[in-house]
């Protein structure tokens, strides 16, 4: 059992390195950043603002919690420790929505996210945001309580998720690109599920929701650190995140995100492989949306399945024959 006093201090630690990377990114926001790609289609970039970023972020996890762990996005399987992951491991994500920033695009946040054991415990999130000081941080402890601190020193104050039974037609949602042409939602939903807002930042769209500006979020295929910290804002602002591990078939309320954690910890390599969807927002909203989702009737892809099986079937028949024929036969 975590010690609340512990909790408190790792939360108090990740409020203050969130405004560190706040300061960092925004002194960089608009301005030449040096570039590199992460593959070859160069969709997936990575910046000198980044870099710097998780390097300071990186120092301060060292020099106050140096028994600790770090997992980062910008690391690698190379760069890893090698052996089981450390009991608390920092989970971050030093810029995330770095293509809306490297567009002067003020939609991004930094993520720091901390796990005991495989449960998400304490986070803190950078955001952008139209104020005097030019964001806030969104943090929590786990049972906690989530509250945004709009400046250095300011008062935290409370947020909470929308409230709301069923989904309202004229409040916001934050969905994948892609959902419309692969998705869709179950008679149960309603007809207007949503205004649907897609904003490049996986971690930015867990933190509207936490906040209730978006009343629900799916998410479709996030790595570790671009969703740790945001799901648990959300839990923490009254919501509900529902996911599916690897191996499970239904939806659940998210607890550990490596349940066999006791058992066998994992390694970091093992933990920048993660991947589960996610369906965050209040208790009634979320599991609604992640109950009811269907996948959507596509004609071309059934008609290529057709395809693809019945040449199969014709190839199979003419071997069979083929086989069946003897040398010399008629």
């Amino acid at each position: 059992m975590l010690q609340e006093t512990l909790l408190s201090e790792i939360e108090a630690a990740a409020l203050e390195m969130a405004w560190g990377a706040g300061e960092i990114l925004s002194g960089q926001f608009g301005r030449q950043l040096s570039i590199e790609y992460k593959d070859k289609n160069q969709l997936d970039p990575v910046t000198s603002a980044d870099k710097a970023t998780q390097e300071y972020l990186v120092k301060e996890i060292a020099r106050q919690f140096p028994d600790h762990g770090v997992l980062g996005e910008e690391g690698s399987a190379e760069t890893d420790a090698p052996g089981p992951a450390p009991d608390f491991l920092w989970v971050l994500d030093p810029l995330d929505g770095t293509t809306n920033f490297l567009n002067g695009l003020p939609v991004y946040a930094s993520s720091i996210g901390v796990l005991y054991r495989g449960r998400p415990v304490a986070a803190a999130l950078y955001i952008p945001w139209p104020t005097p000081g030019g964001g806030f941080v969104l943090h929590c402890r786990r049972g906690g309580g989530c509250f945004a601190t709009r400046s250095i020193g300011a008062a935290a104050e409370p947020v909470a998720v929308y409230a709301s039974e069923k989904p309202v037609g004229n409040r916001l949602i934050g969905l994948p690109g892609f959902f419309v042409q692969t998705t869709r939602f179950g008679k149960a939903v309603g007809r207007n599920p949503g205004e649907l807002r897609t904003t490049g930042s996986i971690a930015y769209e867990l933190a509207m929701t936490a906040c209730g500006v978006l009343q629900y979020a799916i998410i479709g295929a996030p790595r570790m650190w671009d969703m740790l910290a945001g799901a648990l804002a959300v839990q923490e602002a009254g919501g509900t995140v529902m996911t599916r591990l690897t191996g499970e078939k239904r939806w659940q309320p998210m607890d550990s995100l490596v349940p066999a954690w006791e058992e066998k910890p994992p390694t970091l390599q093992e933990l920048r492989r993660w991947v589960a969807p996610l369906v965050a927002g209040n208790q009634q909203v979320a599991p609604l949306i992640a109950h009811n989702m269907r996948p959507r009737f596509r004609p071309v892809a059934k008609a290529r399945q057709g395809y693809r099986r019945l040449s199969r079937a014709v190839q199979g028949k003419l071997r069979r024959s083929g086989e069946n024929r003897r040398p010399g036969s008629s």
